[in-house]
């Protein structure tokens, strides 16, 4: 009776450790996407040629003349091959991480030629809108407040929205390029991967889109730590008003 009731006891312990594995190795994916939800959106396969990528009839289209392979000895010229969106409108989030505290900002950007718009939502929840064609800059808050006109000067559309200028990897010396791939992430947009180093213990990492030309993703981190991520939304076509300020004045169509 007793071998018997052990036996029973054995099996009712084997099959219920059968049941904590199987629902542990149901959690394990459930787990890993919200502990890596910052960046789960960012897929790295395997390295793939660019033969084919792009459809060749727009924007930023790889040719034949393009290298098939790209690593960091052949990046830069990738990279040179490709041109931004001429105009375009998507949301980015950027966000900052320091000793204690992290901040997200969300911004709205509109292109439409030489003119950039983005309208960006400061922490107490107050919009600040810039429009900008690197010569003159118009700033007003809230959804009528007074505008003010000033140079641009060395503000950047760039650093109104933010975001790094991808296009600096092309000046960088060929030995600062750690990493070149090609990938695709899990949205399905194909893109340029740069990694690059820096004399101050810090990385940069791009992620460029090859059909449309513009900075899907980056990030910096310093002492392998993040304190920059940014990501940006597809682009989609501007609304015809974007352009136009609170007093009516309409700076391009």
């Amino acid at each position: 009776m007793k071998t018997r009731l052990q036996t029973r006891r054995g099996w009712r312990h084997y099959w219920l450790a059968m049941g904590l594995l199987c629902a542990v190795t149901l959690a394990l994916p459930l787990g890993a996407r919200l502990v890596f939800r910052r960046t789960a959106h960012i897929t790295l396969p395997d390295s793939i040629g660019l033969t084919g990528a792009g459809n060749g009839d727009g924007a930023g289209g790889l040719t034949a003349a393009v290298p098939l392979d790209v690593t960091p000895d052949t990046a830069q010229a990738v990279i040179a091959t490709l041109s931004r969106r001429p105009r375009y409108r998507r949301t980015v989030t950027v966000r900052r991480t320091w000793s204690g505290g992290e901040q997200d900002t969300p911004l709205v950007v509109t292109v439409s030629g030489d003119w950039t718009r983005v309208d960006r939502t400061l922490p107490d929840g107050t919009t600040r809108h810039a429009v900008t064609d690197n010569v003159t800059t118009y700033l007003w808050y809230g959804d009528a407040g007074t505008i003010v006109t000033v140079p641009a000067g060395a503000v950047s559309a760039d650093n109104e929205q933010l975001i790094p200028t991808y296009e600096d990897v092309l000046r960088l010396p060929k030995e600062r390029i750690a990493l070149a791939d090609y990938h695709r992430i899990e949205s399905g947009i194909d893109c340029i991967y740069v990694e690059t180093t820096q004399e101050d213990s810090r990385k940069e990492r791009y992620w460029i889109g090859v059909s449309t030309g513009l900075l899907v993703a980056a990030e910096m981190l310093l002492d392998d730590n993040s304190i920059y991520w940014m990501e940006a939304a597809e682009p989609e076509e501007p609304p015809p008003d974007a352009f136009t300020l609170p007093d009516g004045t309409v700076l391009s169509s």
